[in-house]
């Protein structure tokens, strides 16, 4: 250890001087003392070709596991993509229909808006007033009108049979 010591501080005074001769040497020094320290170590030969033997067989077994994984994967993925299709597809085509109509009542909505020049819509009196023009037009017809008072007639018909047909009091029409 004493030699190692000797090598080792050699090395760092070497190493601290500042010319590149020292350099040199330092250097050379630090070989010293790199080769005291290491254990000769011999290695067969056979060593090189084990080792990529050892390696080949790891990475073909690599291969084939990678091989596989993407099989399965593809394949997974591929069942897994038409399931997703298969039932996404009701939802999907719900929220298009449900796109389709929320877009036709707002174009319907900008057209209402733009007929009646941004007013803030109509009051209660005329609609009232078209509601009276369009059931006075009903009215007016010679059809209607004759249904109207058939249907009249049946249900005074059907009041007065209902008044019989549960007894009412006679004191309370008095």
């Amino acid at each position: 250890m004493d030699e190692l010591e000797r090598l080792y501080a050699r090395w760092r005074a070497a190493e601290l001087g500042a010319a590149s001769a020292d350099d040199d040497a330092a250097d050379a020094t630090f070989q010293r003392v790199f080769d005291a320290v290491r254990p000769g170590i011999q290695v067969s030969a056979s060593f090189a070709t084990d080792t990529m033997a050892v390696i080949t067989s790891v990475a073909a077994r690599d291969a084939q596991r990678a091989t596989r994984t993407r099989r399965v994967l593809v394949s997974g993925g591929i069942a897994i993509g038409a399931a997703a299709v298969y039932l996404g597809f009701g939802p999907a085509l719900s929220l298009l229909s449900s796109f389709l109509v929320v877009t036709l009542d707002f174009l319907v909505a900008t057209v209402v808006w733009f007929a009646s020049r941004g007013e803030a819509g109509p009051d209660p009196w005329s609609v009232l007033a078209s509601v009276g023009r369009a059931a006075g037009a009903f009215v007016a017809d010679p059809k209607v009108t004759v249904v109207l008072l058939a249907l009249q007639g049946v249900a005074i018909a059907a009041f007065i049979a209902l008044q019989r047909l549960l007894g009412s009091d006679p004191e309370y029409f008095r």
